[in-house]
């Protein structure tokens, strides 16, 4: 995927505000997606990335932190405008446990994009699916308003196509 790619699949409204925003990027990998929300985000906005491994980033807006995103607590306290999870929801075991402790993070009115195989079974790449429509539901169950597919596009690697999806924190 490139970042054209990748900036078109998470391209929203909620990115578009004149005021500079604060997000997480948890699982960054190579990169490629906090790059993309760092170019749709307002200047000044700020993205902490975390991975597991070490990824370096050339924009002065993104921060990289190296440590377990399920395990570990976050970097950063203070609550954030949004949190990103691009090809990485699929490794959390106990997705609401998890969601239920990050969304604290979030503040009220705050966003979760999801970027996600649209599959419920498992493969060894995928251990741990949330098709779309499971996504709904379990972000309904953590305290979640409504969740809207913002984008899909075919997926090179399983034949699935991979959806962006937006969920409200509830006030």
């Amino acid at each position: 995927m490139t970042l054209p790619d990748a900036k078109a699949l998470i391209n929203c409204d909620s990115l578009h505000t004149p005021q500079p925003q604060t997000w997480f990027d948890l699982g960054c990998g190579s990169g490629l997606f906090s790059n993309a929300l760092a170019e749709l985000l307002p200047e000044e906005s700020s993205i902490y990335a975390i991975d597991q491994q070490p990824t370096k980033f050339k924009s002065k807006n993104i921060k990289f932190f190296q440590l377990d995103f399920v395990k570990d607590p976050l970097p950063i306290q203070l609550p954030v405008n949004g949190i990103l999870m691009a090809n990485s929801l699929h490794f959390v075991k106990d997705k609401l446990l998890f969601l239920n402790k990050v969304k604290d993070h979030l503040l009220p009115g705050g966003v979760f994009l999801v970027v996600e195989y649209d599959m419920d079974t498992p493969n060894p790449w995928v251990p741990y699916p949330v098709g779309f429509l499971s996504a709904q539901d379990l972000f309904k169950a953590a305290g979640f308003e409504r969740g809207d597919k913002i984008s899909e596009r075919p997926s090179t690697l399983n034949g699935r196509n991979i959806y962006s999806a937006l969920f409200l924190k509830q006030s």
